[in-house]
């Protein structure tokens, strides 16, 4: 036969056909085992039987290297028939290939002149048996059985993942409301777990963009999918750059399941594939969806015990600081009162009347400590209102801008005290429909804050209407509140100034914002050390007539 002839049969055969000799070097290699081994004709095969750029692996569960390879066996005088190897090849991918290996021109006695290699393409065992699947369940859960404080548990629970389950995984997490985030990353190739990790830092998770975020977040189903095709990556990067990135990857199997606790979606377990492993199957969706629930009730365990930490800590300060807010008032009170019943025992000795100017001084400093007991008072209890949802509205109409003029000039005593400044800007009526009772609650609260941390600068209280929509800005120019402690001055009992010089239970500003959510509307607040604060107040004006909506202007109140 001519090698032209013997070149023609070896091309048209559907097995990859390598033939080299004793010095490694190739006489033969299809364009089949090219397609299978990703790599052009070689002119000679590396020492221990590799070819360039490939290595053999074994298939049981570590795919480690073996010990010899089915080339160096042959070239050893060993002939090898209807095995399975597994590759490695170039790019990173795996494959399962199923041939023989035969010496060529062996003489009896001595070692072949060459080695002749034909092999196919065969599907992956599956990568997990029950055996497997129990020991990684077990381990899994002696992971999560410690205290999960923290997501510090979750990479290496991925760890456990890869390579037993897939070739890569990451973890995202995200409750409803929260930012989605890749918490954890693996990639079981050292160079592609760099490439994985830089992708997602250049391009995280975003709610508003559904590319790169797994569709499992809205949907809760898992997802399955054996090819990654062309639309499935267009539809999971946002552009070519992050398209180029995710191909580097050389994943093309896909496995979603979402991560839920108590019926919400709090985060989902993606694991990929490399080509030439095989899809994932049932029993593998299965264990990926055990470990997920298990993961998922931990995490959500240590979420709530960081909140019941939380809530005591919160609990502990209310306390101290409530301890403190309701004696202030209770002890000038008691002098008080000691003192007139010490005067009015020593004049009735000598048969003597009890001066009323006294007995009128007196009841004033009790009646002012008595207000501001009924004030501390009021706030736990509409905190306990609130907390219960029973804090109902009595809505009837009236004017913003008077109901503000009013509270203002009971403000002023007060601001004179201070050296402050009440400064109002309200040039027509705003009429909607509030309940007066809280509405003045919540201004009260506004003006009262403005005066305790304005540091005897001028305050400003503006009132306006936007269409439907009536707006009360209250401006100081005191010492102001810091970039950091500005979001949570609206939660309970929090506080952005220290309770020894200012006091207070932290309630004003959170029952504040629930009265103003209650009534549909918003109150935010801008500021900055040293530069004052500025708090403004959007309400709905409810179902008014349209003939409001177009008051003629009066008089500043």
């Amino acid at each position: 036969m001519s090698d032209a002839a013997l070149r023609l049969l070896v091309e048209q055969t559907g097995e990859a056909v390598l033939l080299m000799d004793a010095t490694g070097r190739v006489l033969a290699f299809n364009s089949e085992a090219g397609s299978r081994f990703r790599i052009p004709p070689p002119e000679r095969i590396e020492p221990h039987g590799n070819l360039p750029g490939c290595v053999w692996v074994r298939l049981d569960q570590g795919g480690g290297v073996p010990a010899v390879s089915p080339l160096s066996r042959a070239l050893a005088g060993e002939g090898v028939r209807d095995e399975r190897w597994g590759l490695r090849r170039p790019d990173g991918t795996r494959v399962v290939l199923e041939g023989s290996v035969f010496p060529v021109g062996q003489e009896p006695g001595a070692k072949p002149a060459g080695v002749l290699l034909r092999a196919r393409e065969v599907m992956e065992e599956p990568r997990l048996d029950a055996m497997r699947a129990a020991r990684l369940l077990a381990e899994a859960g002696a992971l999560l059985a410690a205290e999960l404080e923290n997501e510090e548990r979750v990479e290496p629970l991925l760890r456990l993942l890869v390579p037993t389950l897939a070739d890569a995984g990451v973890f995202f997490l995200g409750a409803g409301g929260e930012a989605v985030r890749a918490a954890a990353a693996v990639h079981a190739e050292p160079e592609r777990h760099v490439l994985l990790v830089d992708m997602l830092r250049r391009y995280p998770p975003d709610p508003l963009d559904p590319r790169g975020l797994p569709a499992l977040f809205l949907t809760g189903r898992t997802e399955r999918v054996a090819e990654l095709s062309d639309a499935h990556v267009e539809a999971l990067t946002r552009d070519s750059e992050h398209a180029r990135l995710f191909a580097l990857l050389g994943v093309t199997r896909y496995l979603g399941v979402p991560l839920v606790a108590r019926g919400r979606v709090i985060g989902a377990l993606a694991l990929f594939r490399s080509e030439g492993a095989p899809a994932f199957g049932d029993e593998e969706e299965r264990v990926a969806e055990e470990l997920a629930r298990r993961a998922a009730l931990s995490l959500d365990n240590a979420r709530l015990l960081r909140e019941a930490r939380e809530a005591v800590r919160l609990r502990d300060e209310f306390l101290g600081i409530a301890s403190h807010e309701l004696k202030t008032p209770l002890t000038p009170l008691h002098l008080k009162v000691q003192l007139l019943q010490k005067q009015v025992d020593v004049l009735a000795a000598h048969g003597k009347p009890v001066s009323a100017e006294r007995v009128s001084e007196t009841l004033d400093v009790v009646q002012r400590q008595v207000r501001k007991l009924t004030s501390l008072v009021d706030n736990l209890l509409d905190v306990s209102r609130i907390t219960a949802g029973r804090l109902k509205l009595e809505l009837e109409e009236m004017d913003l801008a008077s109901v503000a003029a009013e509270i203002l000039y009971r403000f002023a005593p007060s601001a004179a005290q201070l050296h402050c400044s009440l400064e109002m800007h309200a040039p027509v009526p705003v009429l909607g429909r509030w309940d007066r009772l809280r509405l003045e609650q919540v201004v009260t609260n506004l003006l009262s804050n403005a005066l305790k941390y304005g540091a005897g600068q001028p305050v400003r209280l503006t009132v306006e209407a936007d269409g439907r929509t009536a707006r009360l800005t209250v401006e100081d120019g005191g010492i102001g509140i810091s970039a950091q402690d500005l979001p949570r001055i609206f939660e309970r009992f929090e506080r952005a100034v220290s309770d020894r010089h200012y006091g207070g239970l932290g309630l004003g500003l959170y029952i504040t914002r629930q009265i103003v959510e209650a009534f549909g509307g918003t109150v935010k607040a801008t500021s900055a050390l040293g530069q004052g604060s500025t708090f403004v107040l959007e309400l709905p004006r409810g179902d008014i007539p349209d003939e409001w909506l177009s008051v003629p202007g009066a008089p500043e109140p």
